[in-house]
């Protein structure tokens, strides 16, 4: 998709990473086509692309003091929507396999950003499970967990064979098995857990 940098954009960005607001919605009014394009692309539901489109400029504006280190703003755009739709996507995956194994609770009634932080705290227990492993063993979960990897692709883009991927992939996951017995709500978390790996 053709779209012009602003003018003097880096100098922009510093403005936002200091906190000026003005900037901000200037950077806002000229990129949220753009951004709004990246959500659709990565493909939620269309009546969900307005509401992921303002929760990433939501999400740059919180985190904007990393913005004086970026350089190619556009890069970091897609990068940041990206993130922000598959964790979305992630967590209407939690939200099902949830209703799966309780159809009992009434997700339907429930208002969708409600179903959306119960999914999240669910994938953020998860999460912080796997943030304790080591860090070639998390590398190679998360690879499995957010990219939907196969082992096959997996070892070749570590350059490793299959065999040690699926070693160190038995591993993580039985390390977060331990972690969520220890962590309550096991059925529901671990059950959440293995639907992750799921297509």
């Amino acid at each position: 998709m053709p779209f012009e940098n602003l003018h003097n954009e880096k100098e922009l960005l510093l403005k936002v990473a200091n906190g000026e607001r003005s900037a901000f919605q200037l950077l806002y009014r000229h990129y949220y086509p753009l951004v709004k394009y990246y959500v659709s692309f990565f493909g939620p539901s269309d009546t969900r692309v307005e509401d992921l489109t303002q929760d990433v400029f939501v999400r740059i504006w919180e985190k904007r003091e990393k913005l004086d280190g970026v350089e190619i703003f556009k890069s970091y755009l897609k990068m940041m929507t990206r993130n922000l739709v598959f964790n979305y996507l992630r967590a209407r995956k939690v939200q099902r396999r949830f209703v799966e194994l309780e159809p009992s609770v009434d997700f339907v009634s429930g208002s969708d950003t409600e179903n959306q932080v119960l999914s999240g705290q669910y994938y953020d227990i998860i999460m912080k499970g796997v943030d304790l492993l080591p860090e070639g063993r998390r590398k190679i979960l998360k690879m499995s967990i957010d990219q939907g990897l196969t082992l096959d692709e997996i070892a070749d883009s570590l350059q490793i064979s299959r065999s040690g991927v699926k070693k160190q992939l038995y591993a993580a996951t039985a390390f977060v098995r331990d972690y969520l017995r220890e962590h309550g709500e096991l059925s529901i978390l671990l059950y959440v857990f293995l639907s992750l790996f799921e297509p």
